[in-house]
């Protein structure tokens, strides 16, 4: 912890900052790399659900990759990377996801972007609702140890829907909701709320106050962390308590998903505006595995050749069909339909992007006409891929 902090500028840990993420990472799967006795870079991975279409696979959530700026440039990252994801075949896991603090870092261990999110800026004096309000259910405040429950409860209705949203465990519930001080960035502690339809939580709303109040004015800023809802009502309902907090000028909003319905239900829809950029980083580590995992929204045959200098297990070719019957997987001789690196069929994967759009940027080679079209049909999915929680 020490390390890692140090590499992203921050403190050395206290003794309670330890013990609490001692409590929520998996030590078995941390590793470290050492240079005469001193460590110098970690990494470490937790192990999730991901929600794929039309079901869910076993997914290392990679987390704490870190080397030391005395020790850049000497493969380091790289051997933690070997390691990692040669374990990570090894338990059977086809899939592995990160954050990445640089973009630039992860593509040639056969990351690519899957999922993108977006920052939302949204002042409260043009909030103003289109149509009336029409709620049937209650706010509550909850305490920490109640809100791990009810938190989890609401997660676990909207995940299987959506795609790229994990599993975390009671644990690391509890240690985001400690609410240690040097999470706050200047804001208060935690406001937890949850939304109740005849005493079913539908809904919860994590946040924190950013007081800016100068010569009587008040101009605090509602900085969301976390919205999730299980039905539209829930979802309108919680938007409209955090846009109605009394002395607060705006509500800033970050890692919400790019199809959020949100300026649909303003009158002016401007007024939510968003920045988008990067946000989960996704690797087939079995690409057998992961294509015959997830469902696709037409019926078809299509093959790809992969290439996949990193984890050379998976280069070759693939039979990808779906009918009604499900999906299958198979290596082939076939001819190819389509030829891509690892990388940007991970990017693929969960219907975040667009084979056009990979192909018009010349990371997609078509090898048979209207490939590239079948391939956007079976690909396809109803809502954007979304991952609401850090790791």
């Amino acid at each position: 912890m020490t390390v890692m902090r140090r590499t992203f500028g921050q403190g050395v840990p206290d003794a309670a900052a330890v013990e609490r993420i001692r409590a929520a990472i998996e030590l078995e799967r941390t590793i470290a790399a050492f240079d005469d006795g001193n460590v110098v870079g970690t990494a470490g991975a937790n192990t999730y659900q991901m929600t794929v279409p039309g079901g869910s696979l076993p997914t290392a959530g990679v987390t704490m990759v870190t080397v030391l700026t005395t020790h850049r440039r000497r493969g380091i990252l790289t051997s933690l990377m070997r390691h990692q994801l040669d374990d990570v075949h090894n338990r059977g896991e086809p899939l592995a996801a990160l954050y990445a603090s640089e973009a630039p870092i992860y593509g040639r261990f056969g990351y690519g972007i899957a999922i993108f999110a977006g920052d939302l800026q949204i002042p409260r004096s043009r909030a103003a609702f289109l149509k009336p309000a029409q709620i049937g259910g209650q706010f509550r405040f909850v305490d920490a140890e109640h809100a791990v429950t009810a938190f989890m409860q609401v997660w676990e209705r909207v995940r299987p829907g959506q795609p790229g949203m994990l599993n975390p465990p009671a644990r690391e519930w509890r240690a985001e909701l400690a609410d240690p001080e040097d999470h706050r960035h200047g804001g208060s502690p935690h406001y937890r709320v949850v939304y109740e339809v005849d005493g079913t939580a539908d809904g919860f709303a994590l946040y924190r106050i950013r007081d800016n109040h100068h010569d009587g004015d008040f101009a605090s800023t509602l900085m969301l962390e976390q919205l999730v809802a299980a039905t539209a009502d829930a979802y309108e309902a919680l938007w409209r308590y955090c846009l109605g907090v009394d002395l607060t000028a705006r509500v800033s909003a970050d890692n919400r998903p790019v199809d959020e319905p949100l300026p649909f239900l303003l009158k002016d829809a401007r007024a939510a505006r968003m920045l988008v950029s990067d946000a989960v980083w996704l690797r087939l580590v079995d690409v057998e595995a992961a294509l015959a995992g997830r469902s696709y929204a037409s019926a078809g045959r299509l093959v790809v050749e992969v290439a996949d200098t990193f984890c050379p297990w998976n280069a070759g070719r693939y039979e990808i069909s779906y009918s009604p019957q499900g999906s299958h997987c198979q290596r082939t001789t076939a001819p190819a339909d389509l030829e891509l690196d690892v990388d940007v069929l991970a990017a693929l994967y969960l219907g975040g992007n667009r084979f056009s759009t990979l192909h018009q940027a010349r990371r997609v080679n078509e090898l048979a006409p209207g490939a590239i079209a079948r391939a956007d049909a079976m690909f396809r999915t109803d809502r954007a891929p979304w991952s609401p929680s850090h790791f």
